[in-house]
């Protein structure tokens, strides 16, 4: 017991530390407890030896971290991002994704390590981003309110993704057994979230009512994260997520404030000892011996996030000058996310000290991005001189094009209200058609040796034809979102013609499915464990994604003569 107290003593004392050698070099605490616990750690000073308590403080706060992510996160602003933001959040995590993957690939490592480096590398700093940009005043700029938006995207992707690998961890089910109980575990934990966000507000007024004691808020916020964390834990998920979950819940309360300041004390001391927890797990020999590693990965990081997120900002958002390479600077860091996902790696015997790796990344990344972010107009400056005027104007008149048809997804009208109405249906009738699946087969798995073959014959053919009804179904929304999104698209193009605005739109989604599973093939390496020669398969993708897009480049940029047609707004109504 005096040890653990011992040790317990040591990490709050060093956690205070820590924060002061970050304020003092104004840096973000993450950076200075992360520093301070690599030096007490058992691989160096050895002053905290007591591995396991270690780890179960390490535990505790990343349970915490995701519950404070889940505090500002009410399920609503989510359904106020744009498209916009969507796509560049999902195209960036795919994309830095892909390059992490290949690049570890190259230097000999397998595809387990591959692709959780590829995670790993794909989320940015929420922490860093705000704290740097708040201390060099730049919080202010056009830029950022789409990069907040892009951050909060990656918390939703890095919640699946740990769901996802502490789902398939140590199971010696078949595949789709595997993925048959992740998504029975997702839709339990949901639907547990469904009605608890139903009753929570009536409980809470009843509990405050009987008590109006501060401290009530605190031991309620605090209660609810700690069920819905076993609770996911129950189900065999991470409890991270369950995490999650419950500070939306409490965000999604009038008073969501209050509670965020009652909790905000306890969470700060937790979140501390989880960064320097992590810390006292890093091995400067690692380090050393993966120099190679590390650097190759840094450079991976720079690469993937400028055409990520400075590309797709210029192209879809339209950021012009310096302003796509201030966003790819500010988004540089290498995040909290990451460390959540080293750790679940460990689970997996890969071999590889990715913990380590990955506070070094950290370290690094986020005093490039410090330093970097003053001098993008430099880097714009460098790189612009040096792009052909001819590319140049050929890639604004694309970036227009495209940044005016999210602008009008953007707008209130008839179309966009029944575009997002006809989506919201395809996506339930989706799921409900994946969860009819999963149910039929169970069923027929109980039935299989209990009942004479003709029953079991005629329930395959009955389960058939539901599954192909529910496709139609599914199907039959999918075309009404088309061709909005083709009546939409003719209000930017100059043409006003619905069969061209048609064929532009067919091109970019077959590019959009193309690339999306040429990037993230990775996971289907993983969980298939198909042989390294499958990897040719995402670049064969890539060429057949390219020719989509040399397709919409013409059919965007080109000069064709095309009579305007001017039916589409009666074709829809019928429709």
């Amino acid at each position: 017991m005096a040890t653990e107290l011992i040790s317990l003593g040591i990490l709050f004392l060093c956690a205070i530390i820590g924060g002061m050698i970050a304020a003092r070099f104004k840096q973000p605490a993450v950076f200075g407890l992360l520093l301070v616990g690599a030096i007490i750690g058992p691989n160096s000073l050895n002053l905290v030896q007591d591995l396991n308590m270690i780890r179960i403080m390490a535990d505790f706060g990343a349970i915490l971290i995701l519950f404070i992510i889940g505090l500002e996160f009410d399920v609503s602003k989510l359904m106020k991002l744009g498209a916009r933001s969507i796509l560049i959040g999902l195209l960036k995590f795919a994309i830095v994704l892909f390059f992490g993957y290949e690049t570890t690939l190259l230097l000999g490592f397998g595809t387990k390590v591959a692709l959780f480096v590829g995670v790993i590398l794909s989320f940015s700093s929420t922490i860093v981003v705000v704290k740097v940009l708040e201390q060099k005043e730049m919080f202010s700029r056009r830029e950022v309110p789409l990069l907040i938006a892009v951050l909060i995207i990656e918390d939703v992707i890095a919640v699946l993704a740990l769901t996802f690998f502490s789902g398939v961890k140590d199971s010696n089910l078949g595949l789709i057994s595997t993925f048959e109980h992740i998504l029975f575990s997702i839709a339990i934990l949901i639907f547990a979230y469904y009605i608890v966000i139903k009753t929570l507000r009536y409980g809470v007024s009843i509990i405050l009512k009987n008590n109006s004691d501060e401290s009530v808020l605190t031991f309620l916020s605090l209660g609810i994260g700690a069920l819905f964390s076993y609770f996911a834990f129950y189900l065999g998920l991470t409890p991270s997520a369950g995490a999650f979950l419950a500070g939306s819940l409490i965000a999604s309360l009038p008073n969501a404030k209050e509670y965020g300041k009652a909790t905000h004390p306890y969470a700060l001391i937790f979140t501390s000892i989880f960064f320097i927890s992590m810390g006292t797990l890093i091995n400067f020999k690692v380090v050393e011996s993966n120099l190679a590693l590390i650097g190759a990965l840094i450079l991976t990081v720079f690469v993937s996030r400028f055409i990520a997120i400075g590309f797709l900002t210029f192209l879809l958002a339209n950021f012009k000058n310096e302003q796509p390479f201030f966003s790819s600077i500010a988004m540089i860091s290498v995040g909290e996310f990451s460390l959540l996902v080293a750790k679940e790696s460990e689970k997996f015997g890969v071999g590889v000290d990715l913990v380590t790796i990955t506070a070094a990344i950290i370290f690094i990344s986020a005093i490039f991005m410090s330093i970097g972010i003053n001098y993008s107009e430099n880097f714009h400056n460098a790189i612009n001189s040096k792009v052909p005027l001819k590319t140049k104007l050929k890639l604004e008149r694309i970036s227009n094009y495209m940044r005016k048809f999210f602008d009008q997804m953007d707008i209130e009208t008839f179309f966009t209200k029944k575009l997002k109405s006809e989506s919201k249906l395809a996506f339930v009738l989706a799921i409900i058609t994946i969860f009819t699946f999963f149910v039929l087969r169970k069923i027929s798995l109980l039935i299989k040796f209990r009942y004479h073959p003709i029953v079991l014959y005629s329930f395959y053919v009955i389960s058939v034809v539901l599954i192909l009804y529910l496709l139609n179904l599914v199907n039959k929304r999918l075309k009404v979102v088309h061709y909005t999104l083709s009546v939409i698209l003719t209000n930017v193009d100059n043409s006003r013609n619905l069969k061209k605005c048609n064929r532009i739109l067919n091109n970019l989604l077959l590019a959009l499915l193309l690339f999306f599973s040429a990037m993230l093939f990775p996971f289907a390496i993983f969980a298939l464990n198909l042989s390294m020669w499958t990897n040719i398969i995402p670049f064969i993708l890539i060429i057949a994604t390219f020719y989509y897009l040399k397709n919409l480049v013409v059919l965007i940029d080109g000069s064709s003569n095309h009579v305007p047609s001017y039916n589409a707004s009666i074709s829809i109504a019928k429709v």
